[in-house]
């Protein structure tokens, strides 16, 4: 791989003007690290595709000269995903915004792949629909379907996966492929989409990306359950989603997230293990009926508070505090960085897990708070340590090993939605054995010069 020179720059700019092809300081530093602890690196050129026949010229140009290109969303990612390792080039794809088409009938949405998941969802619900997937961030589709993103609303929704019809993807020398249709179901050779989704952007670059929707259900329902212990909270879990129960967000907090989220939203929640519900459905009582049977169950495993008389404003301070529980988590912690662990495990052996993942903070004497989705198995450990302390970075890393190990020998996965980055890499083998192999040969076949975001999911290829 090589780097570019002054000479490419100019020949980058011919092909799509000196204002889309940048290298001014500002713009290489906003490109050269995400929202994670991992260090950062510079491209030496970032650029504004508008179409897809601007990526091929870009793609073609860079595969001919063995130039790196890595895809960005919004930089929004905890692994690295997007950050340009090896330099080269950034094609940020925020200019390639617009939502193409929706067709409410069919339940079904095109857009290109730096459309706001907020904005998307705003347009969607003049026609009583929404886009389900909720990583909480601000993220773009194409950055969603690269990292498979799930959230908050997966127990009942799933994942970007479950959602995607069709991809417009450039792959690394230039070929503009298309891959499934609209159809809702297809039994028509390999299944191609799903193969680039979680890809990273280490196959091809997203161009067009073509999605289901949902219908907004109309009578919406949340609740909060306190327990004495996080094991008994992960146990509720465990019996709440083995009863049948379709809770449309069920999410585990520590104490330590429940004081972050007091402070943040200036709330009085109890500081207790506590669990975040919310049920959905197209007729009250059905919703109330859930309510009822999920506090049953929570009270069998030791609730000691239940309240799902909550109106629309207490709600909405909830959720809000939930999706931005990293800030306020690192706002509680200054000076220091966190490694965020995103291991999944079987239901069954979330509690488990859970009391693991604790015992590991308190042996080496580190604080980070627990939460996670806890309805389908995925949480997350935020270690907390000092950049500056050398032993305490390693006591972090050695803590975050222990946990995902424990994970995957539990039938678990080393990232349930953050993707693999360049965190994730040392588990990968040990998680999935000669496939890993294969999949280094689908990424050697359809990028033999490694010029798609080298350095992420192989150390090399």
């Amino acid at each position: 791989m090589s780097r570019l020179t002054t000479k490419d720059v100019q020949q980058l700019q011919t092909l799509l003007g000196s204002d889309r092809v940048l290298t001014g300081e500002s713009e290489l530093s906003i490109h050269s690290r995400d929202e994670s602890h991992h260090p950062e690196h510079k491209p030496d050129a970032v650029i504004y595709p508008q179409d897809a026949t601007e990526v091929s010229k870009i793609l073609r140009w860079a595969n001919e000269h063995k130039i790196p290109v890595t895809a960005w969303g919004a930089g929004t990612s905890l692994e690295a995903n997007p950050v340009p390792v090896h330099g080269g080039i950034v094609l940020d794809l925020s200019r390639m915004n617009q939502i193409l088409a929706i067709y409410p009938e069919d339940l079904q949405a095109v857009v290109q792949p730096g459309v706001n998941r907020v904005l998307f969802n705003q347009k969607l619900a003049h026609s009583g629909l929404f886009f389900p997937p909720d990583p909480g961030a601000e993220c773009t589709i194409g950055g969603m379907v690269a990292n498979n993103a799930a959230g908050i609303q997966a127990i009942k929704y799933g994942a970007t996966k479950d959602y995607l019809l069709a991809l417009e993807v450039v792959l690394a020398s230039g070929e503009i492929l298309r891959v499934g249709n609209r159809a809702l179901r297809t039994s028509s050779g390999y299944d191609l989409v799903h193969l680039f989704v979680g890809s990273e952007g280490t196959l091809g670059i997203f161009t067009e990306i073509t999605v289901r929707v949902a219908g907004i259900p109309k009578e919406v329902s949340a609740a909060t359950a306190a327990f004495p212990t996080l094991e008994q909270a992960a146990q509720a879990v465990v019996q709440i989603v083995q009863s049948g129960l379709e809770p449309a967000a069920l999410e585990l907090l520590d104490p330590e997230c429940i004081y972050a989220i007091n402070y943040l939203k200036n709330l009085s929640l109890a500081l207790q293990p506590t669990l975040f519900l919310e049920f959905r459905a197209h007729a009250l009582e059905v919703v109330r009926d859930d309510l009822r049977f999920a506090q049953e169950i929570c009270e069998h495993n030791g609730c000691t508070s239940f309240s799902s008389a909550l109106g629309r404003e207490e709600r909405d301070k909830l959720w809000e505090g939930r999706h931005h529980l990293a800030y306020a988590a690192a706002a509680l912690n200054p000076g220091k960085r966190a490694i965020v662990v995103d291991v999944a495990v079987p239901i069954s052996h979330f509690p488990e897990m859970v009391a693991f993942a604790r015992q590991k903070l308190s042996e080496q004497s580190l604080q980070g708070p627990v939460f996670g989705h806890a309805g389908d198995g995925n949480f997350h450990v935020a270690i907390f340590y000092n950049p500056e302390d050398l032993q305490e970075k390693a006591r972090a890393q050695a803590v975050n090993e222990a946990i995902v190990f424990r994970a995957l020998a539990l039938g678990g996965t080393a990232t349930g939605e953050h993707g693999v980055g360049v965190g994730k890499i040392k588990f990968m083998r040990a998680e999935h054995g000669a496939s890993y192999d294969l999949m280094r040969q689908i990424k050697r076949l359809l990028d033999p010069h490694n010029i798609l975001n080298p350095g992420k999911l192989f150390s090399t290829i």
